[in-house]
C-alpha cells in the first residue's frame, strides 16, 4: 500500500469521491470544488461556488460536477470539458433538501423543503418538470439500472403509493404506473439491478417488504415477524445478480429472499460466541475468526483462529432504552460484485463484521475489531477477486479477501493529530482506496496482489 499526502477538504464522505469513469477525484473545500487527476492527484480544475458546499456529485458520464449548497437552496453545475460553462439552479423560497443526477447526465432533480415537490431541470433545453407528493423518507427516489424508469415514493390521502415514470425518451417524464405501495409507513424503495422488480419496505415499526413488477403488479409481500414482536425493517439491499434481496431487521437477523418464490433462503444472525473451525481443511464448516490485536511493534494486525482454540466471545453493547434510535439490528449490508459473498454489521456488535458465502448459505468469516466498524465497501472491479475494505474510526485500514486479511496503519498526521478514518470508498478500477476523515482525505494506492495478502 502506498499512501498519498493528506488533501484538506470540508470533511465527510459526501464531499470527496472518484468520478464514475475513474479518471478524476473531486473534493470540496468550503466554497471551492477541486478536480484532480485520480492517479497523480494533480489539480486540474478549481471551481468557485456561491456558498459553502454541502454535497458533491458526479454526473454518471463524469463530464459534469454538481455542487449543492442547501443553506442557500442553490445548485451549481460545472463542466469539465468546457470550464467556462456553468449552470445555476435556484430553488428560492421553496428551499432545498436534496439534489441528484438523472441517469442521462443532462438533467438534475432537486427536492424542495418539507418534500413539497421534486423538480426536474434540463441542462440542454432549460425545461422544467414537476413531480408532486414525494414522501419524506430515507429513499424516495430510485432509478432503474438502465436509466429508463424512475420510481417515486408518494404520500397521498394518508396512504403510501408509488408512481413509475418513463424517463428514457425525449417526450418528457411520462407516468407509466401508479399503485398502492402495500405499506403503512413507506421508508424506501429500490429497483433490482435487472429492473424486473421493485422493493418497497416499511420503516422501523413494521417488518414488511412488498415487491412489485414495473407495471405495478404485486409479486409478493414478506413480513419477517408480527408487529407485536418488536421493531421492523432497518435496511434492504439487492444482490448485483438480482437473485437475492437482503432484508435486515431490528431483531438482529438478515433474511435472504430469493427472486423465484420471494421466500427466505436463509436467516443470517450474528452470534455471541464463535467456535473455531474443527479442522484446517477448506471444506471445514467452522467460521474463521480474524481478531484485531496489537503486534509487539505497536501496529495492528489480524490473528486468525485455529483448530483447538477456545470459543471466541463477541462483545455486545446493550442499547440505552431511554434514548431514541437504539443501536440494535442490521445496520449495514453489502453484497460483493460477484454476488458470492454478503457482509453485514449488527449494530449491537459494533466491532464485528460478518461474511457469509452464498453458494453454501453459511458464514465464512468473522472480522472482530477493537473499535466500531464505521464503513466498509467491496472492490467494484469485476476483474479482481472479492476484496473488502473496512475502517473503524482509527488511523488504520483493514482488508479481507479469500486469501486472508491484513491491517495497515496510515502513516500520516492531520491538523488534530492522527488521521482518523471515518469512511472508505473504492476507485472504479479497484486499484486505489479513498480514505476520508472529518477534515482530510487520502488516497491509498494498492499494489498488484496487495489486497490479498496473508492473514496478519
Amino acid at each position: 500500500m502506498n499512501f498519498s499526502e493528506l488533501i484538506p477538504f470540508s470533511g465527510g464522505s459526501r464531499l470527496a469521491s472518484f468520478s464514475p469513469s475513474g479518471f478524476y477525484l473531486a473534493e470540496a473545500a468550503q466554497f471551492r470544488a477541486n478536480v484532480r487527476d485520480s492517479k497523480s492527484l494533480e489539480l486540474l480544475q478549481s471551481f468557485a461556488c456561491a456558498d459553502q458546499i454541502t454535497d458533491l456529485a458526479w454526473s454518471p458520464d463524469s463530464l459534469f460536477l454538481m455542487c449543492v449548497m442547501r443553506k442557500r437552496a442553490l445548485v451549481q453545475v460545472w463542466s469539465l470539458e468546457h470550464p467556462d460553462w456553468a449552470c445555476k439552479i435556484d430553488e428560492g423560497v421553496a428551499g432545498l433538501v436534496a439534489a441528484c443526477w438523472a441517469p442521462d447526465s443532462r438533467r438534475v432533480l432537486t427536492t424542495a423543503d418539507f418534500n413539497l415537490r421534486v423538480t426536474v431541470w434540463s441542462l440542454t433545453d432549460k425545461t422544467v418538470a414537476y413531480l408532486k407528493h414525494p414522501k419524506a423518507c430515507s429513499k424516495y427516489i430510485a432509478f432503474s439500472s438502465d436509466g429508463c424508469l424512475l420510481a417515486l415514493a408518494e404520500r397521498r390521502g394518508l396512504k403510501d403509493c408509488v408512481s413509475v415514470f418513463n424517463c428514457g425518451g425525449d417526450t418528457g417524464w411520462q407516468l407509466v404506473a401508479h399503485f398502492d405501495a402495500g405499506t403503512e409507513d413507506l421508508d424506501g424503495l429500490a429497483w433490482s439491478p435487472d429492473a424486473t422488480a421493485l422493493a418497497c419496505w416499511d420503516g422501523c415499526l413494521r417488518s414488511r417488504v412488498a415487491i412489485f413488477s414495473p407495471t405495478g403488479t404485486q409479486l409478493h409481500t414478506f413480513s419477517a415477524y408480527p408487529l407485536e414482536r418488536g421493531l421492523g425493517t432497518k435496511c434492504v439491499e439487492w444482490s448485483p445478480s438480482s437473485q437475492f434481496l437482503a432484508v435486515g431487521c431490528y431483531d438482529g437477523s438478515l433474511r435472504l429472499l430469493n427472486n423465484i418464490t420471494w421466500e427466505p433462503l436463509a436467516e443470517m444472525r450474528g452470534q455471541t460466541c464463535v467456535e473455531p473451525p474443527p479442522s484446517s481443511s477448506a471444506s471445514s464448516s467452522g467460521i474463521v475468526a480474524y481478531r484485531e490485536i496489537e503486534s509487539p511493534s505497536g501496529l495492528p494486525r489480524y490473528e486468525a483462529s485455529s483448530p483447538g482454540d477456545p470459543p471466541i466471545p463477541i462483545p455486545v453493547v446493550k442499547p440505552d432504552p431511554s434514548k431514541p434510535n437504539p443501536k440494535v439490528g442490521i445496520g449495514a449490508v453489502h453484497f460483493s460484485p460477484c454476488s458470492r459473498y454478503v457482509a453485514f454489521r449488527e449494530d449491537s456488535q459494533p466491532g464485528a463484521l460478518w461474511l457469509w458465502e452464498l453458494n453454501r448459505l453459511k458464514p465464512s468469516a468473522l472480522l472482530l475489531h477493537r473499535n466500531p466498524v464505521r464503513s466498509f465497501a467491496w472492490d467494484p472491479s469485476a476483474f479482481n477477486p472479492p476484496r473488502l475494505a473496512i475502517v473503524t474510526g482509527t488511523p488504520c485500514v483493514y482488508m479481507w479477501s479469500t486469501a486472508g486479511c491484513l491491517a495497515a496503519q496510515v502513516p500520516l498526521m492531520d491538523r488534530c493529530g492522527a488521521f482518523v478514518i471515518t469512511s472508505v470508498s473504492w476507485h472504479p478500477d479497484g486499484d486505489a482506496l479513498l480514505l476520508t476523515s472529518d477534515a482530510d482525505a487520502c488516497v491509498c494506492f494498492l499494489e498488484s496482489g496487495g489486497a490479498a495478502g496473508q492473514a496478519g
